[in-house]
Formats: C-alpha cells, sequence, structure tokens
C-alpha cells in the first residue's frame, strides 16, 4: 500500500465510527500515529518509501481498526460529554474572559534564552482547517541548528477552544529535503500558543516549508529565512 492511500486508509477507519464529532480528532491521533510509526522505520535505515509502505501495510485492518474505535466512541456517552464540553466552555469562557488575554497568550517562545538565537521572522500567515483557523506568528532559528514554528490555534466551537493542533504538517526546507526529528508544546487557554520545534535545520537554508496534506485537507506556508548570516 502506498502512502498515497493513506487519505482512504483513515476514511475507511474514521467511516466505522458512527460519532461523528470525534471523527476529527481520530483522523488527527490516527495521523500522529502514523507518522511516528514512519519516522520509526526511518530511523532503522528503511528510505521514505520503505517506511511509508511498511507504516501502512502493517499498522492493520481499517475496518477491523474503525470498529473497535466505534466501541470505544460510544455515540450515547459521547453526546452527554459533548454537551457537558459546551457547558464547561460557556461557564470558562464566562469566568477567565475577564482576567486578561495576555495571560492567556502566554508565548512559549519565551523558554528559548535569547543568547541562543540567531535570529527570529515575524510571519503573520493565517490557514483555515475546517472550524480552526491557524495563525503563524514567527519563526526562530537558533545557533545549534533547532527551528522553531510558533503559531496560534482558533476554533469556532466551544468544544475545541484553547486546543492546538496534533501535527502541524511536513516541515521541509526550499530544495525539498524534510525534517522528522522535533517537538511541540501549548500553552492551552482560550488564546493559547503552539510552538513546534524541528533540530538540525541547516544554517544556510533560504526558507521554510510547512505543508499540510492529510485527509483531503491541504495547505502550504513558505516563510524566507535570513541564510547564510548571523543576524541579532
Amino acid at each position: 500500500m502506498s502512502w498515497q492511500d493513506r487519505d482512504e486508509y483513515l476514511k475507511e477507519i474514521i467511516d466505522q465510527v458512527k460519532f461523528f464529532f470525534d471523527h476529527e480528532s481520530i483522523e488527527k491521533e490516527l495521523t500522529v500515529h502514523l507518522e511516528e510509526r514512519k519516522e520509526d522505520y526511518i530511523s532503522e535505515g528503511y528510505t521514505v518509501k520503505e517506511a511509508e509502505e511498511l507504516t501502512l501495510t502493517n499498522f492493520g485492518d481499517p475496518v477491523e481498526i474503525g470498529k473497535a474505535l466505534n466501541k470505544e466512541h460510544n455515540p450515547l456517552l459521547g453526546w452527554l460529554y459533548y454537551l457537558s464540553n459546551v457547558l464547561v466552555g460557556i461557564m470558562i469562557f464566562s469566568i477567565i474572559l475577564p482576567v486578561g488575554m495576555s495571560v492567556l497568550a502566554r508565548n512559549p517562545s519565551k523558554n528559548i534564552p535569547k543568547d541562543d538565537i540567531l535570529y527570529r521572522i515575524n510571519v503573520d500567515e493565517k490557514v483555515q482547517l475546517d472550524d480552526r483557523s491557524i495563525l503563524f506568528d514567527e519563526v526562530i532559528y537558533e545557533k545549534n541548528g533547532d527551528l522553531s514554528i510558533v503559531y496560534r490555534e482558533r476554533s469556532t466551537t466551544l468544544m475545541s477552544l484553547g486546543s492546538s493542533a496534533s501535527i502541524l504538517g511536513y516541515i521541509y526546507d526550499e530544495k525539498g529535503n524534510e525534517y522528522f526529528g522535533g517537538y511541540g508544546t501549548s500553552t492551552g487557554g482560550l488564546f493559547g500558543k503552539a510552538i513546534r520545534t524541528v533540530t538540525g535545520f541547516p544554517k544556510d537554508a533560504e526558507k521554510v516549508v510547512i505543508e499540510y496534506d492529510f485527509y483531503n485537507r491541504y495547505y502550504k506556508v513558505e516563510v524566507p529565512l535570513k541564510a547564510g548570516a548571523d543576524h541579532e
């Protein structure tokens, strides 16, 4: 099974789950697991294409996986959970909003020591995924080769207020080299920020490309970098 069949594979799983409000979260979780499994195969010495084929072949029968997930995501319990989350969201909104948005929008990039930063670039790009808006704020490049993408995610549904994307997308340089190793954190809150960091990004790269292509959803953001020189 080729990696191009991934979207159909995920759809076949999700089609078995009757509680449609959980479809998006299930898709995100499965996508993360597939990406992690793919990276594991690559770290074992397989090529990218081999890793992709092994990931989908060995992940399991999509219908059986979907049926198992459907048992876990019971529609009755799902509706009760959904309605309770709506009520909790309303309560949180009414209590926290007057406190002030500055506390809720704490920037996770503050954890990066200033002396470690080679340069930072303001981005100001926005993309839309269903009911979620992702706002890219800045790119930070460190002297050790770490590249961090700082972004915010907003949702039009109370159930998802303050959540952050499980997976931001593929991260490339302008030559098409993809970067896997890294980590991500989120501040949470109604207007929280998140950060995704990849390691070993080349100092002389001229741009970073963020591309999301999962389950018939797509966006691509390209950010020019200050390549080849030190920038304070």
